[in-house]
């Protein structure tokens, strides 16, 4: 959002300028200067601190080239004193104003801490809801400095200054700034510089670019060029200089605002076009704005209630009850570890009964080959483990070596499938005794554990609450 053309209020090198500017230890009436904070069009702002009680303020004074005939010093320092008895908290304190020694006023404010609007708009994108609370405050400002008869002229970003609020710290404190050149209805004085034109060509009334009188609703169209920017990006009028696009202001339509913003909501789009009117009756007073402004922050709420998703409720967990996660599109409920028992149980039953016909055609084919083996012998092949080896043929353990059942090993009426290695069909099998078997007493052999198998787990899913991986604010 970075403007095209020079912010001055008046042509001329004033916002760079310093052969005006006041040293350290200079002094404005009891207030000493400790250094410069920064310059615009109108004049120069300083650190001071008053010599008596110490308070901290900042001095903006007039710069040097603006002192022509022209100029009505009374005026601009009467001006500020009206503003500060509007009393508002959204706009800056006045303490104090005067006169230097070479005829310059100046105006003592309080001195903020925070950033201007424009600085936080370039370092960073504001959410629409950010950006309707800051014009809130700002219309708050202007509708009580309206109803004291005072009128801005210079609204723009630069002018609006973020504080931190300590009980909201996510919506920073407003302060409207800038006074200087502010307009009081009941005056009969147009400008505070004859025949010179005040303002922001970039946020200039059409009236304000004709030199026609203004009025409140003058700083209606400057907060819709201000709110065109918050929310869209951009100014409405860009151009290489302060003529063409104040040329623009008097003659040309901004883009819609729907065109940068396809989602933006109706009510918005109206607002911001009927702020922009070139015609100051057509545009809205400053608490029909607010109003507006309030009813699309609370549509801009429906639409996030309305795409955020619904997460379930938290219930406590029960050992018998599947355990689900959601899903990453649409939160769809998703069997894990239960999905995968059944399966895994059909498949301990097929290798269990695969191995115990596997044993038992070589027992008939251990007889076959040695005739001499007893019934005891068969018994305990029987009932023996098998294990199929690649490298080698089965064979069956005899009763001497076999080893004894653990303690471990629980003896029950199902299969359970041990690790082995495949044989050429890939295929791993390892069976456990049929309770049906009795076996004779055997010598105990000590072997290792057995390794303990854990169940499959399924894959982790991830409950994203932004299922696209963005959440757009605008829809």
């Amino acid at each position: 959002m970075k403007t095209m053309v020079s912010t001055a209020a008046s042509g001329g090198t004033g916002a760079t300028d310093s052969s005006d500017a006041l040293p350290p230890g200079a002094k404005a009436g009891p207030w000493q200067v400790e250094r410069e904070l920064g310059r615009g069009g109108m004049g120069a702002v300083y650190a001071v601190v008053h010599d008596e009680i110490g308070k901290r303020a900042a001095l903006k004074v007039v710069h040097q080239r603006l002192l022509v005939p022209g100029f009505n010093c009374d005026r601009m320092l009467l001006e500020a004193k009206v503003v500060n008895q509007v009393g508002h908290p959204n706009i800056v304190d006045i303490f104090e104003t005067g006169k230097l020694a070479d005829g310059r006023p100046y105006i003592v404010m309080e001195r903020l801490e925070g950033q201007p609007l424009s600085v936080r708009a370039d370092e960073t994108k504001l959410l629409p809801d950010l950006v309707i609370a800051i014009l809130l405050q700002v219309c708050d400002a202007l509708t009580a400095a309206h109803a004291a008869g005072v009128v801005h002229r210079d609204l723009k970003l630069d002018n609006v200054f973020l504080v931190d609020n300590a009980e909201d710290p996510a919506t920073p404190k407003v302060k409207l700034l800038d006074w200087g050149i502010a307009k009081v209805l009941s005056h009969d004085v147009k400008h505070t510089i004859e025949g010179q034109l005040v303002g922001t060509p970039q946020y200039l009334a059409p009236e304000q670019a004709r030199g026609h009188e203004v009025s409140p609703l003058t700083d209606v169209y400057s907060l819709g060029v201000m709110a065109y920017e918050l929310f869209l990006e951009q100014l409405p009028f860009e151009a290489e200089t302060a003529a063409e696009v104040m040329a623009m202001h008097l003659r040309s339509a901004p883009p819609p605002p729907s065109d940068l913003w396809p989602d933006i909501p109706p009510a918005l789009e109206d607002l911001l076009l009927a702020m922009l009117s070139k015609q100051a009756a057509h545009r809205p007073p400053v608490v029909e704005v607010t109003r507006r402004l309030e009813a699309v922050r609370e549509e801009l709420q429906r639409r996030r209630a309305a795409v955020m998703p619904r997460l379930p409720t938290a219930q406590p967990l029960d050992p018998d009850r599947p355990l689900r996660s959601p899903s990453s599109a649409g939160f769809a409920q998703t069997e894990r570890a239960d999905a995968w028992r059944p399966a895994s149980k059909r498949w301990q039953y097929a290798v269990g009964g695969f191995a115990i016909v596997a044993s038992a055609a070589m027992f008939w084919l251990s007889r076959l080959g040695d005739r001499p083996a007893s019934a005891a012998t068969t018994e305990a092949a029987i009932a023996a483990p098998v294990e199929i080896h690649a490298a080698s043929s089965a064979h069956v353990l005899p009763p001497e070596v076999a080893p004894a059942p653990s303690a471990s090993d629980d003896v029950t009426p199902d299969v359970e499938l041990r690790p082995a290695i495949a044989t050429s069909a890939d295929l791993a099998a390892r069976a456990k005794p049929a309770a049906a078997h009795v076996t004779p007493p055997r010598p105990t052999v000590s072997r290792p554990a057995p390794a303990v198998r854990k169940a499959p787990v399924a894959p982790r899913r991830g409950s994203k609450v932004d299922p696209d991986g963005t959440l757009d604010v605008y829809r």
